[in-house]
């Protein structure tokens, strides 16, 4: 693999991380938010009726903020992955664009844009 490809397929995992934020990173949130864990829960699955019961018994500011901390979460694993990349030294995760590839993941989060010339730092 070339070097300018690397770097493409670098910038996509890190932009397909993103874009899991805000997809299925959300799921577990949006559940929240709404106040049902699981419609369709089964009556004997304990494990999810106890969920069901436990969000609806949440004002919507819990809700919310519960849902602001399981977001998160899963942007966190994320950042872990990276970093377990990095520390494995595979690539094309040896080094990032702005510090690590952690760093580039959260700036993408942020709407950090890519350097124009491709080039990595480091």
């Amino acid at each position: 693999m070339s070097e300018h490809d690397s770097r493409w397929m670098y910038r996509q995992v890190i932009d397909d991380m993103v874009v899991s934020c805000s997809g299925a990173g959300q799921v577990s949130a949006e559940r929240i938010r709404v106040g049902v864990w699981n419609d369709n829960a089964a009556p004997d699955d304990l494990r999810q009726t106890a969920l069901n019961r436990l969000v609806a018994g949440l004002d919507a500011d819990q809700r919310d903020a519960l849902a602001v901390v399981l977001a998160e979460e899963f942007a966190s694993g994320m950042f872990n992955a990276l970093e377990v990349l990095q520390a494995a030294q595979l690539e094309p995760f040896r080094v990032g664009y702005d510090g690590d590839p952690s760093d580039d993941f959260l700036g993408r989060l942020d709407g950090w844009s890519w350097p124009e010339d491709g080039s990595a730092r480091g």
